[in-house]
């Protein structure tokens, strides 16, 4: 069957009508080439077909085409497809965008000398499965992108799969957790409007690792009981009032949402996280005790 033409984003990747008022994109060599809108395509010409649920998404995927390089587009959907194929793992859409801006920036500091690891901890035994996905990513994006990604990136690439790991049928609590957790600090983050890019990627990352170890303290009711004493939350309110903010926000939706009590030193990581992704300087002189 043929599908509609909706927008065609360049010679390699169109937006289709595929019935019932939803849409899709169909990704592949070509495919967009002398298309216009209202034109028949076959989906049989795709090499992947990226059904759009989420308005937001489909935002995402066309700023995405607009300013990514359409190799390192092609690249990272092969890597999505291949996780999908050869291991059978289960991905959200959002990762489509995620995972493909993360490899842009990655491939913009390797080639130009500016490539730094990432402080994220070894989770190859923890999450074994997606470690070894992105071992084989980091080997295919070498190959087609005609680069080197260094091994730390395996650790990277394999967050975009865990966070990104959709479950069907009987639900893993620990990944509906994660879930629940990654939307809710995306949905104040967006309030404010905080995003990774470039230049808080590394952060954002050690963010991203944070909400991970917090949702294993939440399964197992174990969370941080280091002493890290009640005047320092005070002293951040007053150093960082916007990240203060931002973290007391994040705390109060998640207790909401969870039924849960996050204790102080929740709180304080969250605005150390926020305070390094947004650089917010301090209010008060550095000598303030």
């Amino acid at each position: 069957m043929l599908l509609k033409v909706k927008q065609v984003y360049n010679n390699n990747a169109v937006l289709v009508d595929v019935g019932n008022g939803k849409e899709a994109i169909l990704q592949g060599k070509g495919i967009g080439f002398s298309k216009r809108k209202g034109d028949d395509v076959d989906p049989k010409a795709s090499s992947e077909i990226l059904y759009l649920n989420d308005t937001q998404v489909k935002n995402h995927f066309t700023s995405l085409l607009k300013d990514v390089p359409i190799d390192i587009v092609v690249a990272t959907f092969g890597v999505i497809g291949m996780a999908k194929k050869k291991y059978h793992y289960p991905v959200l859409n959002y990762i489509y965008v995620t995972l493909t801006d993360h490899v842009f920036q990655m491939y913009k500091r390797l080639t130009a000398g500016k490539y730094q690891a990432s402080p994220a901890p070894d989770i190859r035994d923890r999450y074994p499965l997606p470690y070894q996905i992105a071992a084989d990513a980091r080997r295919q994006l070498n190959h087609d992108l005609g680069v080197q990604f260094p091994e730390a990136e395996i650790k990277n690439i394999a967050l975009h799969f865990i966070n990104a790991k959709r479950v069907d049928g009987e639900l893993d609590p620990t990944v509906t957790l994660t879930a629940r957790v990654n939307a809710i600090v995306t949905q104040v983050f967006a309030k404010y409007g905080l995003n990774r890019n470039f230049a808080n990627q590394n952060y954002f990352d050690r963010l991203m690792i944070h909400l991970q170890y917090l949702v294993e303290r939440l399964n197992t009711n174990e969370q941080d009981e280091a002493d890290l004493g009640p005047e320092i939350g005070q002293d951040f309110r007053r150093l960082y009032p916007k990240s203060f903010t931002i973290a007391t926000e994040i705390c109060t939706e998640l207790e909401k949402a969870l039924q849960i009590k996050l204790n102080e030193n929740e709180h304080v990581y969250f605005i150390i996280h926020i305070q390094r992704l947004i650089q917010e300087p301090q209010t008060l002189p550095p000598e303030y005790p």
